[in-house]
């Protein structure tokens, strides 16, 4: 029945059949090896079967082979995608090849069963897991007819064993990734002893097939219908139409492939079934797997042929693509004293469009600023602008100074002003110019990094491999030179933390208060209690602690400015107060 199957399928248009069938056959090995940016965009023709768990669609697949190869059992079976290549050859063996295994030929069914078994485990698991990587086997025979499928795994509702929760929608998008192209030929399998209207088959083709003008129906089981009913609404079309029809098979039964019944033997009890039952009368050419071999292969055929030509031009437009891209590789060094002169001439050009970069050299973009004079805006305009958001009396308040100077006084308190709690304050507030200065190191270092991308991208474009060494190199010549950058830093904060330059002379305290108060013109009025004391100390040491951060890093930021004169007037009466305690003498000289 398998013979005169494949014999009726080969002698429709044979001459054409077997030279396109195979030519399609031979793209999708070439594709299968290509990594998924090469291969996009060259949708090959194919069949899908589609169904859900249990449906059916293994039965169908070795239907058509006539022989047992599948992995069975009432759970689920298939569990990646089996992309099946039906070869007709002349000779009487029958053999199956993987492409996972070349050179390797399997003449024992049962080996191409545990063959796949054994490479879905290694990628799925043996827990009933599922992946989305391919298996491709080839079967050739004299008994099949050119056609290539794809075994998809049945949709199943409850997750079992090391399936995760979301089974069901990551099987779901899987199949959808294969039909949704107009190159993919539907088969939706659906059993006959199950609501047809409830198909997850037919479901899903038409989510990827919304006019149902490249599915097929295929209803199995109609042998363990309810007695008293058919199928023949379904076939006909009258309940779900399909522009492609649909075709009833009859599958074995779990019992017939316990016991070893052979798919020949299975094939002439379907024949029987079929005539027998006045159901199915008039209905032959829609019956059996013989008639679904025959309408896969006219089907395919003439699907190829209509994709044939659109085919043609995307193949040749990234033939056309490639063989640019090659051109523009240019001459190959083959010895390696030249290939070694090409690579220091890329080296020097790469230092030298570097350089160019960032001395301005390089052509002017108008668009924004590059290069060194980006570098040149990150000093001068942003890292400015952050140090002069830095307050130098944020965060200090009055109180927080007395405190300091009774927690220096100890038990006995403090009589003149000292200096431990002036330098802890001034050590805080410079230490808050730490984070700005190593932003800007970080801006300086991730413009570097943008800089040395946008070297030489064409010449290095001939060469991905030396492109991507020549960045990580670059980056992590960058990186490491980040560090001891980041160190530096730190240790220049640390330094200005560690020694309080009051004799500098824009430092302004003592007598300098008074001074700075009387050209400003306020008015000198000594506080009469030991409390305007400690607070003429308290704004004498604020305007000290402000003063010594400008000296460090020569700030003169406009609020700085702004609040001078208001220190300088609030100071005057602690230096008036200061001048009640100690000789006329020592006014001048700095805590």
């Amino acid at each position: 029945m398998a013979d005169s199957a494949a014999a009726a399928a080969a002698a429709q248009p044979a001459t054409v059949g077997q030279a396109v069938i195979p030519l399609v056959n031979r793209l999708q090995d070439i594709m299968a090896r290509l990594d998924g940016d090469a291969a996009a965009g060259v949708e090959l023709p194919q069949v899908a079967a589609i169904g859900g768990q249990s449906s059916g669609k293994s039965s169908v697949l070795e239907a058509l082979v006539g022989r047992d190869f599948l992995p069975r059992g009432p759970e689920i079976c298939t569990r990646r995608p089996l992309v099946l290549q039906l070869v007709r050859h002349s000779a009487p063996e029958e053999w199956g090849e993987f492409l996972h295994a070349p050179g390797r030929r399997f003449d024992n069914f049962e080996h191409i069963k545990r063959e796949i078994q054994s490479e879905t485990d290694k990628e799925a698991g043996g827990n009933k897991g599922v992946s989305e990587k391919q298996i491709r086997l080839k079967i050739f025979s004299p008994n099949v007819i050119d056609i290539t499928l794809v075994d998809l795994p049945g949709i199943t509702r409850v997750p079992v064993g090391d399936q995760p929760s979301d089974i069901e929608s990551r099987i779901r998008t899987m199949i959808m990734q294969y039909i949704k192209h107009p190159s993919c030929i539907i088969l939706a399998v659906s059993p006959a002893n199950a609501d047809l209207a409830n198909s997850d088959a037919l479901q899903l083709a038409r989510l990827g097939d919304p006019d149902g003008s490249r599915t097929i129906g295929v209803i199995t089981k109609l042998d363990i219908m309810d007695r008293g009913t058919d199928a023949r609404n379904f076939l006909l079309g009258n309940v779900i139409p399909l522009k492609l029809g649909y075709v009833g098979i009859v599958n074995r039964s779990q019992e017939d492939i316990n016991f070893n019944r052979s798919i020949k033997d299975a094939l002439a009890f379907e024949e029987k079934f079929f005539s027998t039952l006045p159901a199915y009368n008039g209905l032959s050419q829609c019956c059996g797997v013989p008639q679904l071999a025959k309408k896969l292969n006219m089907i395919l055929l003439k699907h190829i042929t209509d994709m044939l030509p659109g085919l043609k031009s995307r193949i040749n437009a990234q033939l056309v693509a490639v063989a640019k891209e090659h051109a523009a590789y240019g001459d190959t060094a083959e010895s390696t004293a030249g290939q070694g002169v090409k690579l220091l001439n890329i080296l020097g050009k790469y230092c030298e469009a570097f350089s160019s970069m960032v001395e301005g050299k390089n052509k002017v973009s108008t668009d924004q600023l590059s290069g060194g004079a980006r570098i040149h805006y990150i000093f001068q305009s942003i890292f400015v602008k952050s140090l002069e958001e830095v307050d130098p009396c944020k965060n200090i308040s009055d109180e927080d100074i007395r405190t300091s100077i009774q927690n220096s006084g100890g038990p006995k308190g403090a009589m003149f002003l000292p200096e431990v709690p002036f330098e802890i304050l001034v050590r805080r507030q410079i230490g808050r110019l730490l984070d700005p200065s190593l932003q800007c190191a970080k801006f300086i270092y991730d413009e570097l990094v943008k800089i040395s991308h946008g070297c030489l991208t064409s010449e290095l474009q001939k060469y991905p491999i030396l492109k991507r060494r020549m960045g990580e190199s670059v980056s992590n010549f960058l990186r490491d030179g980040l560090r001891p950058a980041e160190t530096m830093i730190t240790h220049i904060i640390e330094m200005e933390m560690d020694y309080i330059n009051t004799s500098h002379s824009s430092f302004v305290g003592g007598s300098k208060v008074v001074e700075l108060a009387k050209h400003e013109g306020l008015p000198l009025r000594g506080p009469t209690s030991l409390s305007a004391h400690k607070d003429g100390i308290a704004i004498s040491s604020q305007l000290q602690l402000k003063s010594s951060i400008e000296n460090n890093i020569q700030l003169k930021s406009e609020s700085g400015q702004k609040s001078r004169a208001v220190f300088a007037r609030d100071a005057t009466r602690g230096a008036t107060a200061e001048q009640r305690f100690q000789p006329d003498t020592d006014a001048g000289k700095p805590m």
